[in-house]
Order: C-alpha cells, then structure tokens, then sequence
C-alpha cells in the first residue's frame, strides 16, 4: 500500500467472491477484488458501508462501470469504482481513493441503502428454507447481520420479492401451469386434471377458472382406507384471491391420506358442485362412502344435486360436531350449554344419548328445539349406525390445512407442485414404514392393538353369561373409567352388535366382544376390520410416485395463454391473514387479569396498593 498525491492505492489482490459468498462482517473493500456480476459486486459495496453505518451516492452507473462517492462528499473524499472487463467478463474494482473519514451523525434504526432488493438477496434461502417463515423472524436476521431494525412493512415486501425470486412471477405463474399439467398427465400416468376456463377479449387467451386435480396413486390408495371422506376449503394468501378445496381420508394406521384438490374461487355453489362432482366420478365412486363436512350450505346442496352422483349409489352426508357446537353458540346464544350438545353427539349409544338430551331439556326447552331440527342420524354417532368410523369432527382435513400452509401463499403453478412433492414423499416415506412393521411379523397396524389391549385387560373384570353361541350378556364388575357407572350389555356377535356401541361405531371389538369370545373360546380377530391390517396398510402406499424428468424434457405447451381473472386480484392493503379465524367452536380459556405493575391479580395500575408513594 503506498500514497501518492492523496490517494489511497491498495496493491491488487486476486480475491473472487462467488455467487453465494457474503463479504464477511468486518471485511475491508479491497482495490483487485473480483466478482461475477454487477449485482454480486453492487451488494458488497452496501453491505461493507451498511455495516459501519455511513452511506454513499452513485456517480456514474452503466454496463461497464460502477463509481460512487461519499454522500458527505466533498468534506469526505471517498470515492470507488468498479468496472467491467471484457477479457475476464468479471467486474473488478479497480480504485479505491481515500477512505471514510465521515462520521454519520443520525440516529437511526434503518439504512437508506437497506432496501427490499437488498433484504430479499439476504433472506433468499431462509424463504427457501421455509416460505412460511414469519416476518418477525426476517426482521431480527436482519438485525443480527446489520444492526438495523428495519420495518415490518419492508421486510414483507421484501419477502414477497424473494418468493416471486425463487417460485416465479404470480401471473407469469398462470402461463406456465398448463405445461405443468401436461407433465403430471405424461410422467404421473392416471393423473387426472380437469380445468376449467372463460373466454378473454383477445384470441389466444383464456381466463383461470377452476382445476380439480388428483394422483392415480391416491385414487389406489384411497380402496384401502376406512371408507369416509372429509370435504374442505381454506384460503390462499397470494396476490390472487382463490380457496384450495380438499378431500382426506385416513388408513387403517390412523394416519391422514390426501384424496383430491382443487383450486376454486371460493366455496360457492358453483365451486362445490364442480369439486364433488369431479371428486365422485374419479376418485370415490364406492357404495356406502361416509361425506364428512359443515353445515356449509353450498356443500350441501352440491351433495344433494342428482347430477353429481352421491345418491347413486347411495352415499352418506354427515357433519362435523364441533361446526355444531358454533351453530349452536350462535343461535342460541348459551355457551355453557355447548358441552351438552357435545356428548349428545359423541354419545356411543341410544341410552347415553337420551341420557344428554334429557339434561339439555333440563336446562333449556328452546336448546332442545334447535337441535331436534337437525336429524340424529347426521349428527349423532349413536344413529350413523357406524358409517362414521368414530370420526366425529372434520379435524383431519382442517389438519390437512395446516399442512399445506406453506403451499397457500406460493403462486398457482408452485402449489400444484408443491401437491406433488408432499404427496410423493408422504407415500415413499409411509410405504417403507409400513413395509418395516410388516417385515417385524405384526399383523395389525400400532393404534389397533393400542385399543385392543385397553379392551382385553377390561374384559378380565367382565362377568359372562352365554345365551347361545352368538349371544350373550356381559357384566361389567369394575369402574370402566369411561365417565359412566358400571352396566350389564347385549352382545350379538352375527349381528356385530353391542349395546355400549363402541363395536358397531369403530369397526373393532370391544371389552364386552372379546369378554364374550374368552367365554365361548372363540377368535375375536375376526371381528377386526381388515383396513387395520398392516398388509392393508401397505397396500394403500404400494404405488409409488414416479420422478418428473428435468424441464429440458418438459413437452411445450402449444394451447391459448391462461391468465386470472382480473378480480380476484387482492386489492385490499396489507398482508392476507395466515391464522385460522377462532369462532365459537374453539375454546377460550379465560385469562385473569394482572395489574401492569406489581403483576398481582384483583387492580390495575391505576389503583395498585404496592405502587410507591413520592419520597419525603
């Protein structure tokens, strides 16, 4: 290093920093340091003056070079630049003058030059990582990179960029999603797609109206699970408004299994009829499948339309308990009252629920009414004879919401991808599990024997009196810690029937069935659903997914360009919400309240008896 006329010359260095290297905190800019671009050699230099806190003004700034001076020039004579060379096809700074000998006298908690391009380049693989990533987490990052606390609005923003970065621009988004299709259909054989579209005013184009989409590998599977299906939507958080419509249902190991998407503009009539219909024809067309949903009023008449075939063969339409309970809340206006109507639902048999409903009587005469308005058998596990397999709720797709989150906020053509990926490793990773435990020589799947011996060391304490070879009565002798008083039960075993109702609802036997079976030395196995063997629960992952081929081997899409529609566009201010609406179906529990100061229960602040008094 040697100074001449003023100017500070540094001697070159051979110093290349690639694409993904950062310049380290306390790095010095170096006259000879070489970059690949102008971007990489542009970030270094706002990060090295980000991180001393003093900024700059570009002087000149073109394809070929780069110069920029102190911003509190002339009084500090720093300048540098940077320039393009041909022979190398590098960007290299070429001079250093001077150095920084300002010193920034505002107090600030950002950085002019901390924008939301810079942001973005600093958080693109944390978004990678998990695009989930909560925007509070962006700003402490960059907190502990810069030592600025930027605002939330810009990290946002610049969030959003480094998803447009990494998953595409959103409506460039629509435009590639019909290649994406033609893809699944060509390396994922049996994929069925189905798409509608609107006419625009130009030639070539079409609008985006809805897609149903599902994997011949789900549609498989789906003949080995429990034969019920849960039916929701849930919002999407992009720049386009849009809900994700889902259809679950679960294998004999308890574990959730997707069904079929859809991407609609909302849950309306129109949106329904198209999901279910399509949802029916493809995927469920079984007798005696069980529709679990809400009270949602277009799901309804969507299951009731003749066109869309659930009656034929028949099917059955039941709801979920706890979007009963909220109804509920809601008209009768007595939440206490809600547990009530809670057991009558989950109530295992006839008895128990007139038991429930005799003390909602008690209680409220107007309760009782609305509730009798709604049929048993839709409602009420002790008159579904069964059909629901114990699933009361429509938790398991509301969980499926959960999961797809990531999903939600990606644009259109990311998020059937991201169907694909999940789903593939969600069959690789079971399928081998499954495959584990049917190598280990057990027969039914961990949740079936957890409940089979809860219910064989109850059995023991049963007292057994044989009628014939299919019917008996069992009496229990000790406390069955179930929230009732001990009770003598009817056991049929031709007719599958108990009279506690845990035999017919969960497809399993009971304490009083194998107490029954001990008695007359018969196998209570054969009354074990087959969907909890874990030879079945294999068959449902035994078709894998196969491996999509890079894009150079994509098919072009020759068809009309595909673009959204123009009001589904978001155009109220501020980020989408992410949480889940709480309603009256979730449960609040009541917080006590804290004074502000000495932190104890019964004031406030404004009348603490610890405050401190002025001093003498």
């Amino acid at each position: 290093m040697r100074d001449v006329d003023n100017v500070l010359i540094r001697e070159p260095t051979a110093v290349l920093l690639h694409e993904d290297q950062q310049l380290p905190v306390n790095a010095e800019l170096t006259q000879g340091m070489v970059f690949h671009n102008k971007k990489d050699c542009v970030q270094a230099i706002k990060t090295y003056h980000i991180k001393r806190s003093i900024d700059f003004t570009p002087k000149q700034s073109d394809q070929e070079r780069y110069v920029i001076i102190c911003k509190q020039a002339p009084q500090c004579q720093f300048s540098l630049r940077a320039s393009h060379s041909k022979v190398t096809d590098r960007w290299k700074i070429v001079r250093i003058s001077n150095t920084h000998t300002c010193v920034s006298s505002a107090l600030t908690q950002d950085h002019q030059k901390l924008d939301s391009k810079m942001i973005c380049e600093n958080i693109l693989s944390l978004v990678e990582g998990n695009v989930i990533i909560e925007v509070k987490t962006l700003v402490t990052h960059i907190r502990d990179m810069f030592n600025y606390t930027i605002s939330y609005k810009k990290a946002w923003i610049a969030k959003n960029k480094a998803i447009v970065r990494i998953y595409g621009d959103w409506d460039e988004s629509y435009q590639q999603l019909p290649q994406w299709l033609m893809v699944m259909k060509r390396w994922l054989p049996g994929t069925v797609v189905k798409m509608e579209t609107s006419p625009t005013a130009l030639d070539g184009q079409v609008f985006f109206e809805r897609l149903f989409w599902t994997f011949k590998q789900c549609i498989q599977g789906f003949a080995f699970c429990k034969p019920i299906v849960q039916v929701d939507g849930t919002w999407l958080y992009g720049k386009y408004k849009g809900t994700l419509l889902l259809a679950v249902a679960q294998d004999g190991n308890n574990h959730i299994f997707p069904v079929a998407f859809a991407i609609v503009e909302g849950e309306t009539k129109e949106a329904w009829n198209f999901f279910l219909k399509n949802l029916r024809k493809y995927v469920t067309p079984q007798e005696g499948i069980c529709v679990i949903s809400d009270r949602h009023a277009s799901i309804k008449s969507a299951y009731e339309n003749p066109l869309n075939g659930w009656n034929n063969p028949p099917t059955t339409h039941v709801y979920c308990i706890r979007h009963i309970g909220q109804n509920f809340v809601r008209e009768i206006k007595q939440k206490n009252l809600r547990s009530l109507v809670t057991n009558m639902g989950y109530a295992p048999s006839e008895p128990s629920f007139k038991y429930w409903r005799n003390e909602l009587r008690k209680e409220s005469v107007e309760a009782l009414n609305w509730v009798d308005k709604i049929p048993k058998e839709k409602w009420t596990q002790a008159y579904d004879g069964g059909r629901r397999w114990g699933h009361m709720t429509s938790n398991l797709v509301e969980a499926m919401n959960s999961v797809y989150k990531e999903i939600r906020s990606l644009p259109i053509t990311a998020l059937v991808k991201g169907t694909y990926s999940k789903t593939a490793t969600l069959f690789g990773t079971r399928g081998m599990d499954a495959m584990a435990v049917l190598a280990s020589g057990q027969v039914y799947s961990v949740p079936c024997q957890k409940r089979l011996t809860d219910a064989m060391t109850k059995a023991h304490s049963h007292v057994v009196t044989r009628h014939d070879r299919q019917r008996f009565t069992v009496k229990e002798t000790e406390d069955p810690r179930e929230g009732r008083p001990k009770d003598t039960f009817k056991v049929h075993l031709e007719e599958k029937w108990c009279d506690c109702g845990k035999f017919q609802a969960l497809h399993l036997p009971c304490s009083h069935v194998i107490a029954a079976c001990f008695h007359a030395h018969l196998d209570y196995q054969v009354y074990i659903d087959d969907v909890f063997k874990v030879a079945n629960v294999c068959r449902v992952y035994e078709n894998t997914f196969q491996v999509v081929q890079g894009q150079m081997y994509w098919p072009t899409y020759e068809g009309p360009k595909l673009f959204p529609r123009p009001d589904m566009k978001r155009v109220k201010k501020g980020r989408p919400k992410k949480n889940r609406i709480r309603t009256e179906m979730d449960e609040f529990g009541k917080k006590e309240r804290l004074c502000g100061l000495c932190r104890m229960p019964d004031h406030n602040r404004n009348n603490c008896p610890n405050v401190a008094g002025p001093s003498s």
